[in-house]
């Protein structure tokens, strides 16, 4: 599949590309083509060192979305309407994959969700039609994605209204070594997965705890 990752120059961009690029064709967004391209080169780099098979491609936010199968939003939520609104001319029917938490930090982070409950159903409501939403990823730490370690599988929760579709990114994770995908029912769901990310973010900070994820026991 072509997997755009919008977003993708951080962490957890990284983490995603490196995981998929033997399988699929990857492509590195952003707002500007020049970042997405060094981005790329760096991740490139990192999969030859590892001796894996791939390449991974920077653009534009617009042209890495173009011809898609799978957009995974990787942006603040504070952006995710601009990022929208510059791929909407090449949105065809693309799985749109929303690891995105709306929140703010005080003296400690908090979730401040949108009127439409969850960062998902906000974004499915600025969908064309026949576009689904998926819901994953809010929980995983960005590091350990990155290390390309199977060592602790981290627990994934997905939710989404439409099956084909959240059976796909189930799929994709479970290509992941580090990832164990677990269906946590329909996109209202994300009202409560969301929640959990200033929640991990505030144990680490409270407890000196390093890259915090979840595992269901």
């Amino acid at each position: 599949m072509r997997i755009a990752i919008l977003g993708g120059t951080g962490d957890i961009g990284e983490g995603f590309a490196l995981n998929w690029a033997e399988r699929h064709q990857i492509c590195i967004g952003s707002r500007k083509s020049e970042k997405a391209e060094e981005a790329s080169d760096r991740y490139n780099d990192t999969l030859a060192s590892q001796e894996l098979k791939g390449e991974i491609r920077g653009f534009d936010n617009r042209t890495a979305a173009e011809g898609s199968d799978v957009i995974i939003l990787t942006v603040p939520h504070e952006h995710v309407l601009e990022v929208i609104n510059t791929v909407r001319p090449v949105l065809d029917r693309q799985i749109i994959v929303s690891p995105v938490v709306p929140m703010s930090k005080k003296e400690y982070f908090e979730y401040t969700p949108p009127v439409q409950g969850s960062a998902a159903e906000e974004i499915q409501e600025m969908l064309p039609d026949g576009m689904h939403v998926v819901a994953a990823y809010h929980t995983i730490a960005s590091k350990r994605l990155c290390s390309l370690d199977p060592a602790f599988r981290c627990d994934v929760l997905i939710c989404g209204d439409h099956r084909p579709s959240k059976d796909l990114v189930i799929d994709l994770t479970n290509e992941v070594d580090c990832l164990h995908p677990l269906d946590a029912g329909p996109l209202a769901a994300a009202r409560t997965i969301e929640s959990l990310t200033p929640m991990l973010l505030n144990l680490a900070m409270l407890n000196q705890l390093k890259d915090p994820s979840i595992k269901i026991l």
